[in-house]
């Protein structure tokens, strides 16, 4: 399967190694109304068909910052080859008022992720697995809990 023009993609403005970056590549996210939709992810080439991420996934599920993937011949992820042992967070922040969301955003800053947004309102996250992980896991479904986010992982 191949990306066409006027499908959807989502693209990362200011990836979070653009530095290390020298390749654009893909991951399929499915189908919506019958039509294909896409994330753009830069990555740092280390064969013909392989990458290491260097930006946070917004969409694409089972990819993180930092792993080896396997492309196709036409440059869409097959599969991780390595893990890059971060954890990725999505957070969505609707429509809060925006001293709420400077509140949060101090408390999640106060943690040390790396971050892109990809929209006023959807953040993503990458911490290194384990316990700066797990607390910011802890910490954000604290806030869903008091319905002031919504959040995922990016793992299943």
């Amino acid at each position: 399967m191949k990306y066409q023009a006027g499908e959807y993609e989502a693209v990362h403005q200011s990836p979070v190694w653009r530095d290390r970056a020298n390749f654009i590549f893909a991951a399929h996210l499915g189908t919506k109304d019958g039509n294909n939709e896409w994330e753009q992810l830069w990555g740092q080439k280390t064969a013909a068909h392989k990458f290491i991420v260097c930006c946070i996934p917004f969409f694409a599920r089972n990819i993180a910052l930092g792993d080896e993937v396997e492309t196709d011949i036409d440059f869409v992820v097959q599969r991780v080859i390595q893990r890059g042992w971060q954890t990725t967070f999505r957070v969505w922040f609707a429509s809060h008022d925006k001293m709420l969301r400077e509140a949060l955003m101090i408390e999640i800053e106060s943690m040390s992720p790396l971050m892109e947004w990809s929209s006023g309102d959807l953040l993503a996250l990458s911490l290194s697995d384990g316990v700066e992980a797990q607390r910011m896991a802890n910490y954000l479904h604290a806030c869903e809990e008091k319905d002031l986010l919504k959040y995922e992982t990016g793992r299943r």
